[in-house]
């Protein structure tokens, strides 16, 4: 029985194949194990950095877990970054992850750097 009216829309008062089925597993042996695949052993490692066309560099930080190279440049140099500040590159370029090319501004300041751009 179809479960769908001409629209793609489920139709009302029938239920789902997998109603009650909370936990269902179909195929445990294709699942991802704890640990396997991450890091140096996988496959597509590139010595723990991800380069985003649209973003920056991040730096692989863990099992699952990312974090942005200016961050943690800037963290390593000056502390912990203050609530609500942002990292952000002197000269646009956002693979130039030098110190001194690093400023901590507020998302305010962001906010009109912004503004401004666009103008």
């Amino acid at each position: 029985m179809d479960m769908r009216n001409e629209k793609g829309q489920f139709v009302k008062g029938l239920t789902t194949w997998n109603k009650g089925m909370k936990g269902f597993r179909p195929s445990p042996e294709t699942e991802f194990k704890q640990g396997e695949l991450i890091g140096e052993s996988h496959p597509s490692w590139k010595g723990g950095v991800q380069k985003p066309v649209n973003d920056c560099a991040y730096l692989w930080d863990g099992a699952n877990k990312r974090k942005r190279r200016p961050r943690a440049i800037w963290e390593q140099h000056n502390g912990t970054l203050p609530e609500g500040y942002v990292i952000i590159h002197l000269d646009r370029d956002k693979y130039n992850d030098d110190i001194s090319n690093l400023k901590a501004i507020s998302r305010k300041e962001l906010l009109e750097i912004n503004r401004n751009l666009k103008k």
